[in-house]
């Protein structure tokens, strides 16, 4: 029989502030990033002398600072001046041309109903409250490749590039994306209105990754609570992945709490072990919560076969789905590939030419 008494403060943690190993966590002093963080301040700028800022392209592989850095920056120009104001969007979640709409609409101080209004309405209250607006909105797309596997929501981008034309006025964008080549894909009239300081994010090197996990493990930790070989095995994993901080960031969180969990007075090699396996599930947890009906669809046909070539899961899908076009099946791959769900690759079938072997990520 269990105790009344199921709760009880915890006095003991190996925690000082777990808070600064938080995804969302800005630091005050950000390691390795002074030039990609010199290129934005150049870019925001204008907007201390009421002007229009450059739009920015961010780009680099997952975990290299990209969404930290752009905060960092724009929290410091906001402390500085009230003549800009930022509205931030993970694409992962806000994914349409109409969702996008409706948040800006709302940042500008428009109230309008989640559900009920066309596209072109959102527009038309975006431009409305735009012209009433006394400070310029930069409005930052994370994980912007996830609007533009849709023809239809794409829209979105060449919507607020040709905003000033209805509002008079403009709005700063930031594009951010771990894919090099995104810029090659876009329309050509977002490519011809899009003038961007293009800042690309290079990797971490292990040095480095150790630099910043000792910044935030120092104020995250009681020292006695945290050991160099820690930090060391962290960084290495992390490298391993290809230079992901924001893994080696979580693994420690987790590995603190699991420390916490078995009152254990320090943070040793076998918890953070466990936990490098639960941050690796989480983060495939995290990218299917988003998916779309036919993603979820397309996911479960690949996860019962293992792997599958494309033809064969286009005549799969087809029988179960006939109304889906063989192109929007290509778009729904890609993006469960962009999302890292599944891989693909090229293979040759000899004389009947090549084709993709798909299959899902464990």
């Amino acid at each position: 029989m269990r105790s009344s008494k199921l709760f009880s403060v915890k006095h003991e943690s190996v925690f000082k502030n777990e808070l600064v190993l938080y995804p969302e966590f800005v630091p005050s002093l950000l390691l390795h990033r002074d030039n990609e963080i010199d290129s934005m301040v150049y870019a925001f700028n204008p907007v201390l002398e009421g002007k229009k800022p450059l739009n920015v392209f961010l780009t680099g592989s997952t975990g290299t600072g990209k969404t930290v850095s752009v905060r960092f920056v724009l929290r410091e120009l906001e402390n500085t001046s009230d003549r800009g104001k930022h509205l931030y969007l993970n694409c992962f979640e806000y994914n349409t041309r109409a969702g996008i709409l409706f948040k800006l609409a709302n940042f500008l101080g428009c109230v309008v109903p989640r559900r009920g209004m066309s596209t072109d309405e959102l527009f038309e209250k975006v431009v409305e409250y735009l012209k009433k607006a006394d400070f310029i909105p930069i409005v930052v797309l994370d994980e912007v490749d996830q609007l533009l596997l849709l023809e239809e929501e794409s829209k979105i981008l060449y919507d607020l590039l040709r905003i000033n034309e209805y509002a008079g006025k403009s709005i700063g964008l930031v594009l951010i994306s771990n894919d090099l080549e995104l810029k090659s894909k876009l329309d050509d009239r977002i490519k011809s209105s899009l003038t961007e300081e293009a800042i690309e994010f290079n990797k971490y090197t292990p040095v480095q990754l150790k630099d910043i996990l000792w910044n935030r493990a120092k104020i995250a930790f009681f020292e006695e609570a945290i050991s160099k070989e820690v930090i060391d095995l962290s960084a290495a994993h992390s490298a391993k992945l290809g230079g992901d901080a924001r893994i080696a960031l979580s693994a420690l969180l987790k590995a603190g709490r699991i420390a916490d969990k078995l009152n254990s007075p320090k943070l040793e090699l076998i918890h953070l072990n466990s936990a490098f396996s639960e941050s690796d599930s989480a983060s495939k947890k995290k990218a299917e919560i988003f998916l779309n009906e036919n993603e979820k669809n397309l996911m479960k046909l690949i996860s019962d076969k293992k792997e599958l070539n494309s033809g064969e899961l286009y005549e799969l899908y087809s029988t179960k789905f006939p109304s889906l076009s063989e192109r929007t099946l290509r778009e729904i791959i890609n993006s469960l590939e962009s999302k890292k769900l599944i891989s693909s690759e090229m293979i040759s079938l000899g004389n009947k030419g090549k084709t993709r072997k798909i299959k899902v990520n464990e």
